[in-house]
């Protein structure tokens, strides 16, 4: 019985001594704090879920560093963002983000601060009075300047260009300076990049002053006319399937909302008018699917000139946007300077019964079409139903 005792003794102490050298049955150690790309990834959730929040400080105050006045910031674009919701009638049901981090840059001298790009496609749900349901859309780029505190990272500052915002500050009530200097930002960034930044030019593209090649027609000349009627299906289908996204075969803007509504005109089968980089409405692509060697005309990519191109030519002005359907453009002046700054391409109707737009730049996809504020002003283009092309 002795012998029986002390080997039951040894035992347990040979347990006891196996449980602690164990990794498993090791107390936990505290948890690792979140680097840079996930308190970013973190701080553009909490910027969704703070438009459906009673205090959207309170939700994002976590992620930033108190007093850096991002926080009083993204909380009026969130109040804004609700408030203008409510006024349109669309009660919302959910405001998520997805957000993809495409490099973290660390800081160069002390190691104490991070920048974080990434894409933040915004998703919001939500139902009409009458019971029908929507959800729209919009994708931003945004750089996030992030600094150390202790073992965690914090926000110090957010830099993006949303078309949205200076709608978002009035509707939030933010002192008029405020929105007039949003808007003039959005102006400014609209003239800057009206034509290709160098850094995305196409090798081949034409440039000012210079003669671009021509895109490719038939050998045959024409004997006859063709009616050539305009595929409002074909445009819209096209505008919904790359508003979150680019078309791989066409080269890329900083700018690209006039070069996005040529895109689906162009789908829907408007026909292209051949001329040198200055004149006529058209896209080379020099018989390949790589946007490398593309050329193409002013009209494409910028705004005013496109729209004064296509007016009595291939649309015409209407006077309000109830003469719209999908297919249609509607353009932007911010300021109302007299200076068209943005194009977006009319996408139907939503279940409130209003005019909704797909658009590029700021990514836009079912948006409810008065994207600007007070001041800004609009001019309505509907696309012609047919056009004789001889």
């Amino acid at each position: 019985m002795k012998n029986l005792r002390l080997w039951c003794l040894v035992a347990l102490a040979a347990a006891v001594w196996a449980a602690a050298a164990s990794p498993a049955a090791a107390a936990p150690g505290p948890a690792a704090a979140p680097g840079p790309a996930a308190t970013a990834d973190a701080y553009l959730r909490a910027r969704a879920a703070a438009v459906m929040a009673a205090d959207p400080a309170a939700v994002l105050a976590p992620w930033m560093v108190r007093g850096c006045g991002v926080t009083a910031a993204e909380a009026a674009m969130a109040r804004g963002m609700a408030k203008q919701a409510a006024s349109l009638q669309h009660l919302l049901d959910s405001v998520t983000c997805e957000a993809t981090v495409q490099d973290v840059e660390p800081g160069w001298i002390t190691g104490n601060t991070a920048v974080v790009h990434a894409h933040v496609i915004t998703t919001a749900s939500w139902h009409a009075p009458n019971g029908g349901s929507s959800v729209e859309a919009s994708g931003v780029d945004h750089v996030v300047t992030l600094t150390r505190s202790g073992n965690a990272w914090l926000v110090l500052a957010d830099s993006y260009s949303d078309e949205l915002t200076p709608a978002y500050l009035e509707a939030a009530g933010v002192k008029p300076a405020k929105v007039r200097a949003a808007g003039r930002l959005l102006e400014h960034a609209a003239r800057a990049h009206a034509d290709p930044m160098p850094s995305v030019t196409a090798p081949g593209a034409a440039q000012p002053g210079t003669q671009a090649r021509q895109p490719w027609s038939p050998v045959a000349p024409r004997r006859y006319s063709d009616i050539l009627v305009y595929d409002r299906d074909g445009a819209q289908a096209y505008a919904d399937r790359y508003a979150l996204s680019y078309n791989p075969a066409y080269v890329r803007f900083s700018a690209d909302c006039a070069d996005f509504a040529s895109q689906s005109a162009r789908a829907g089968g408007m026909p292209t008018n051949m001329g040198s980089y200055s004149s006529g409405w058209w896209y080379d692509k020099k018989g390949t699917s790589s946007p490398a060697d593309d050329s193409y005309s002013l009209s494409w990519i910028n705004v005013t000139k496109q729209n004064s191109f296509w007016n009595g030519l291939r649309t015409d002005w209407v006077s309000s946007i109830s003469g719209l359907s999908r297919g249609d453009l509607v353009y932007y002046d911010w300021t109302g300077d007299g200076t068209w700054d943005h194009a977006a391409v009319v996408a139907g109707t939503n279940s409130a019964g209003q005019k909704v737009v797909d658009a590029h730049t700021t990514d836009l996809y079912h948006v409810y079409w008065k994207l600007g504020y007070s001041t800004t002003q609009y001019r309505y283009a509907h696309v012609r139903p047919q056009w004789v092309v001889g």
